[in-house]
């Protein structure tokens, strides 16, 4: 009898399921450091994270004895997502910007080897436990610190000069998202009924700053990620009453709040006058805490009657179906009584004629008004990759280079980096090649993931399954008209999500596949096997293999780090008067990065310092030939031609070249207009 449990349990499963949560809370701690360290996406910050991740996860697979047998559809989405990285890399070979592909390329990489890590371990309940938790308890540390913003403005200053919350990620639409994404988690937390009492009531109240962080990024696409991931939460949950309770006992008391605040101005608005912003934010803090007493209280007393009450099974179903039916018709007839008050069908299609052509002026800067604005400024950023994309079709410009395509097509000024929407990004910067790896990884990733998602909904964990498989859902709907994919907080969190689902579902299945195999061996009164079907040894060729790639991925990320710090320090030293070491630094860059133009430009400035003029001539030609297409050097060479040799013909004639590579440079016309001597 002991050797029978001893098999359905899975032998020595308990002590290595315990050392397997080890990948897992160090990606959610490399989720936290990204977070608090500009949201991943400034190199300076997010390359010691990731170079020392992936040296973790070397070291990891290497002593990983046992891995699991991913299903089948894990590995063929893992295989075209490493198709897409691969493509990515390739297109350093024709890129506009071979540095930026080169950047663009470590972090798919990165994002591809969290997922090929993670979906090697066994997932079980403990993981995806530890997982959610310790996802939700950053989020939270992170609202906090954003909401504190508002609340003590005095003293932690971020959001002083705009009003919309947007610190420590940077961006107020990724902060948006990261609190919609760890929403459903503290749904399911709260509303489980196997959690102890102070974990339930831990995480509605940590719920609570995470809605008013939310609702003070007054993202737009926030809310419509919100609404895919409540739809989804409680359209699959099984704890859809319970969960529903929550979610009451978190929003009301906020809703309250804000309800009650909403005259101070300073909440919605930037204002110079530092003592009534601290006036009124010490009032938001005072309520806020209010709520969240509130909010715990209730939550409480829900998770005691919960645990207190035995509900038949019957009983569970028929709330359920309930809940749902409520929902779903408050929904439909709220949408329906929303639109029929301004004008039904006829409203909507102008409202998307609106967005589309950028004609509507309501403000899209800050305060709620902006909510009801279809003034993104998106649709011309999708033209312009869409311009971009008739040019070179099937490879496009090489990856991280849709700024050389917005300074070529733009019509107004300003600089973007990202077409603010992935799927067009893709198709300008990889073409219809790169742009069918992308959508096809990313749909099988997410099928791996979610799988039946009417199956086994006698799981115990079914609930905080399907909250990160709608936040998965609601990261591909967000990024369908911003730029998420760039920044290493939410991505990572993203592929987290895609393979500890993934991981847990194959394990799972091939589980019970072990304890019905033992059962069939034990009535045959054959003899048990105790080891794990599910896991196998790995080879150390294996090992060797997947270590060695991580430490190559990890180089990768170190060379462009130690290159722009270099270049960093070429300008220090310039600016103390220092060319000598300046000049050092900017070639050590250029070595360290053969690739970039960045160093180049830096090392020729040097050289016109020194009166080295032919030296920097021949520095600035080289960059030309390194990026014909990068408007930056020709504007150098034409400065340089100008200033120093007085060629004026061949100082139009770069001058020329710059502004057919970017016609809305200001600057750049009135160079040209000097050179010709207008």
């Amino acid at each position: 009898m002991k050797e029978r449990c001893k098999s359905e349990r899975g032998g020595e499963g308990p002590s290595r399921d315990v050392r397997n949560v080890f990948p897992f809370a160090v990606t959610v701690a490399a989720v936290a450091v990204f977070s608090f360290l500009s949201g991943g996406y400034i190199i300076g910050r997010n390359s010691p994270v990731a170079i020392v991740y992936l040296l973790i996860a070397a070291l990891w697979v290497w002593f990983l004895r046992r891995s699991s047998r991913p299903p089948v559809l894990q590995l063929v989405a893992l295989a075209v997502f490493g198709l897409f990285v691969a493509w990515a890399g390739l297109s350093v070979l024709w890129s506009f910007g071979p540095d930026l592909s080169w950047m663009a390329f470590n972090l798919a990489a990165f994002y591809l080897a969290v997922a090929a890590v993670l979906g090697l371990t066994p997932v079980r309940r403990l993981h995806l436990r530890v997982t959610g938790c310790a996802f939700l308890a950053t989020a939270v540390s992170v609202s906090v610190y954003a909401f504190l913003g508002k609340g003590l403005p005095d003293v932690v200053t971020h959001a002083n000069q705009q009003a919309r919350l947007s610190s420590p990620l940077g961006y107020w639409n990724v902060l948006a998202l990261l609190m919609v994404m760890a929403l459903p988690v503290a749904l399911a937390v709260a509303g489980d009924r196997s959690s102890r009492v102070v974990w339930r009531v831990m995480a509605a109240g940590g719920a609570a700053p995470m809605c008013l962080t939310f609702f003070f990024t007054l993202s737009r696409g926030g809310w419509v990620a919100l609404v895919v991931v409540l739809a989804l939460y409680f359209a699959f949950s099984t704890t859809r009453l319970s969960s529903l309770a929550s979610l009451a006992a978190i929003v009301a008391p906020v809703a309250v709040v804000l309800w009650r605040l909403r005259g101070l101005e300073t909440l919605y608005t930037a204002t110079p006058d530092a003592a009534l912003r601290a006036f009124q934010g010490h009032t938001l803090l005072a309520w806020s805490l209010g709520g969240l007493v509130v909010t715990m209280v209730v939550q409480a007393l829900i998770a005691v009657v919960h645990t207190a009450v035995p509900w038949p099974q019957r009983a569970r179903v028929v709330a359920g179906a309930v809940v749902l039916v409520v929902l779903v018709g408050g929904g439909a007839v709220g949408s329906w009584r929303f639109l029929d008050e301004r004008g039904g069908t006829d409203w909507a299609r102008e409202r998307v004629q609106t967005f589309l052509s950028g004609t509507d002026d309501t403000s899209a800067g800050e305060g709620t008004v902006r909510l009801g604005s279809v003034n993104t400024g998106r649709p011309p950023l999708w033209r312009e990759a869409l311009d971009q994309s008739e040019h070179m079709r099937l490879s496009g410009t090489g990856a991280g280079t849709f700024p050389f395509t917005h300074y070529r097509f733009r019509v107004d000024g300003g600089v973007v980096k990202h077409a603010h929407s992935q799927w067009f990004n893709a198709l300008s910067e990889l073409g219809v090649v790169g742009l069918s790896l992308l959508v096809a990884a990313l749909a099988l990733l997410s099928a791996a993931a979610i799988g039946n998602p009417f199956a086994d909904r006698g799981d115990p964990s079914r609930s905080l399954l399907v909250a990160l498989q709608a936040g998965m859902v609601a990261f591909l709907v967000h990024i369908s008209w911003d730029w998420d994919w760039d920044m290493a907080a939410i991505g990572t969190v993203f592929f987290l999500f895609a393979g500890v689902c993934s991981a847990y579902l194959g394990t799972r299945r091939d589980d019970r596949r072990a304890i019905a195999a033992a059962r069939d061996h034990a009535e045959d009164d054959e003899p048990l096997v105790p080891a794990r079907p599910e896991q196998r040894p790995t080879t150390w060729p294996q090992r060797v293999v997947i270590s060695l790639t991580l430490v190559l991925l990890a180089v990768s990320w170190t060379f462009p780090y130690i290159s722009a710090r270099a270049e960093n320090a070429a300008f220090s030293a310039s600016s103390r008067g220092d060319t000598a070491a300046a000049l050092e630094h900017a070639r050590s860059s250029s070595r360290l990065n053969p690739l970039a133009v960045g160093p180049l430009i830096t090392e020729a400035q040097i050289l016109q310092k020194l009166g080295r003029n032919r030296e920097a001539l021949d520095v600035l030609r080289a960059a030309a030939a390194l990026q014909p297409d990068n408007y930056e050097v020709y504007e150098q060479l034409g400065l340089l031609y100008l200033k120093a040799f007085d060629r004026k013909r061949d100082a139009v004639a770069a001058f020329a070249r710059a502004l057919s590579l970017n016609p809305q440079d200001h600057e750049l016309q009135r160079e040209l207009a000097t050179a010709r001597g207008g």
